[in-house]
């Protein structure tokens, strides 16, 4: 401003989107808006932990009780079946429980997976010792249920924020997560010297309490059954169809023939080497035909599209996976997800028979040294929050980091078990810990920046790929067991078995860590915004081309850059509990981030930890 003699001074203040000018005080409104978001951050945290702590824990927490619950039901040689059932309905069901969320709404479908993962567990628990068949039967409920709380979280934690500020939501989430299945075996192996059955018990006060705390915290403010195009339903109208009416869009054939597929698959790979010899009949035709069922839905999501010959024959039923997000390149994300559940689960389960086998340690013990993989997580997620809150804010990096760390420790954690060397065995689990941490973040965050109209979609081919890889990872964990009961002169002999075949197992998964890195290395990367004044929220920045080559070309890929494309994300309606305006109002409008907020500097990492959480919608919003 210039005063009377015609000297110009600068007054610092403070602009926000309610005042037109700049003023030296504080905006009543902002701070306003930032205490109600505070409030938010907390009741999304209170309202999900829970059941995403036990969605992770019901993966882990029979690692270390794994050969006691077998020889409990004198089913040995079937051991791999109580993995193998877990795992088969999660990896089916992910896609089903993707689309059950926008037909009947957040909360309904969320309530429901926690009640069928409830009654698996009451399922387990209760088991007589003569019924090994029920004992499937409700581990399999609980892989339903678990693999619908997965994809439901995450795409409420989408639903809530844009995406530059979903990297700061999935962060804790991510701590939970890593924190869960890095306990889970240890919590099971002390559960296991009172009884096994603890590990399915204990999940039951924790799910009803889940239950109860939904339903009483986020039932208002979930996103209830989403407009529907096929139906002739849009955000203005509303969801106006009946029951009956939604169930039909349902992608039934889809769905039967992604279950088949995927059921088949992971049948043959359960029997392959453990049960039966690869080159059998018993193998190879669930193999062969699992292989040709994918590859036929894989078809039929493609005629679902709108041009599709199958649209015109069910113009009212929607594909179960799109298939742009199909045939683009960057589906090589799902890999990176395959390789790190395969990375995951043979880390817990054969370095827990390692201890328990080789080293003779009780369940208890195995599953507390497995605690050195806590550490490698709680690390990987903190070196991901760094790289996608404050640098570089791009989602390759991690990718790419988490990818290279997890191959080389896998190969050292090989080598380490062989030598017998403990040190290196604890020093590569943490290491292996840190490539699965530092990707539990970007992974998600990528697909959705690339996909954000279909969210639902890839959330759940993303949450798919990690049973799957698991379960081919743990194909050959039977054949260790299967020589347990031998007499006592022989203990030498199996001691030297099983560590043999524990080491050729991370031998066998060497490759697949290998192919993660080329996929990664061929993806593009997602810009995560930096939430200034003038930034669409509802924008996201991606870069479509190979981005490890615009690097090795030294190309300019900067925000700016014209080879930066912009997707946006879709306008969400049907909040439970709140108006119609409320419920269609854009992001945009519900909030902005000053610049000056966002902690870009090493030295001031660690306070950007208040931020990790969502922001809350202020109780008005004006047009």
């Amino acid at each position: 401003m210039t005063d009377a003699e015609g000297n110009t001074t600068t007054v610092e203040g403070q602009e926000c989107r309610h005042r037109a000018t700049i003023s030296p005080e504080p905006c009543q409104d902002c701070k306003r808006e930032s205490n109600q978001q505070v409030r938010y951050r907390w009741r999304i945290i209170l309202g999900l932990v829970l059941p995403f702590a036990l969605s992770a824990l019901d993966v882990t927490i029979i690692a270390s009780a794994l050969p006691w619950i077998a020889a409990d039901f004198d089913r040995v040689t079937q051991l791999n079946w109580i993995i193998a059932a877990f795992n088969l309905t999660a990896a089916a069901f992910i896609p089903f429980w993707g689309q059950m969320a926008d037909i009947f709404g957040r909360h309904s479908t969320i309530q429901a997976c926690m009640i069928l993962a409830l009654i698996g567990g009451g399922v387990c628990t209760g088991t007589p010792h003569d019924a090994f068949p029920m004992l499937l039967f409700g581990r399999a409920l609980q892989g339903i249920g678990c693999a619908g709380m997965n994809v439901v979280i995450r795409a409420i934690v989408a639903d809530k924020v844009p995406l530059r500020e979903d990297a700061y939501t999935w962060s804790i989430f991510s701590l939970v997560g890593g924190c869960s299945y890095a306990i889970g075996p240890v919590v099971g192996g002390y559960l296991t010297k009172t009884t096994w059955r603890w590990c399915f018990g204990i999940n039951l006060p924790i799910g009803a309490a889940g239950c109860v705390v939904v339903f009483v915290f986020l039932r208002p403010v979930l996103l209830g059954p989403q407009p529907l195009p096929q139906l002739e339903e849009t955000t203005s109208t509303g969801c106006k169809s009946t029951m009956m009416q939604r169930l039909v869009t349902i992608d039934a054939s889809g769905q039967i023939l992604c279950l088949l597929g995927f059921g088949l698959l992971v049948l043959a790979f359960t029997w392959a080497g453990a049960t039966y010899d690869w080159d059998t009949p018993s193998v190879l035709v669930p193999l062969i035909a699992g292989f040709l069922i994918i590859f036929a839905f894989i078809w039929w999501q493609r005629e679902m599209e709108p041009a599709g010959r199958l649209a015109k024959l069910f113009p009212r039923q929607r594909a179960m996976i799109p298939w742009q997000v199909i045939k683009t390149r960057d589906i090589g994300l799902l890999f990176t997800s395959f390789a790190s559940g395969m990375a995951m689960y043979a880390v817990m389960y054969f370095c827990s028979l390692y201890f328990t086998m080789v080293k003779h340690l009780p369940a208890n013990e195995a599953g507390r040294a497995l605690l050195f993989f806590v550490p490698g997580i709680a690390v990987g997620v903190c070196i991901a929050i760094f790289m996608c809150n404050n640098w570089p804010r791009q989602t390759w990096h991690p990718i790419m980091a988490g990818s290279i760390i997890e191959a080389v420790a896998i190969a050292l954690l090989a080598w380490a078990m062989w030598e017998e060397r403990d040190g290196g065995v604890y020093g590569m689990m943490a290491m292996a810990g840190v490539g699965v941490g530092v990707r539990f973040m970007p992974v998600p965050l990528h697909g959705m920046g690339f996909f954000p109209q279909q969210i639902s979609a890839i959330v759940s081919l993303s949450q798919l790929s990690d049973p799957l890889g698991g379960t081919l990872g743990l194909t050959i964990m039977t054949t260790v067991f299967n020589n347990i009961n031998l007499p006592p002169e022989a203990i030498a002999g199996i001691q030297e078995t099983a560590k043999e075949g524990i080491v050729w197992a991370f031998i066998a998964i060497f490759p697949f860590m290998i192919l993660c890195i080329v996929a990664a290395a061929l993806m593009g990367s997602v810009y995560l915004t930096t939430g200034a004044a003038d930034e669409d929220d509802n924008a996201n920045q991606i870069y479509e081309g190979v981005y490890l080559w615009a690097l090795l070309r030294k190309e300019k890929i900067d925000r700016n850059s014209d080879k930066v494309k912009v997707t946006h994300r879709a306008t969400l309606a049907g909040v439970a509990g709140r108006s119609s305006a409320a419920a269609t109002a854009p992001w945009g409008q519900w909030y902005k981030l000053d610049r000056s907020r966002l902690l870009c500097q090493v030295g001031k990492f660690l306070p950007s930890f208040k931020r990790l959480v969502p922001f809350e919608r202020p109780a008005a919003v004006e047009f």
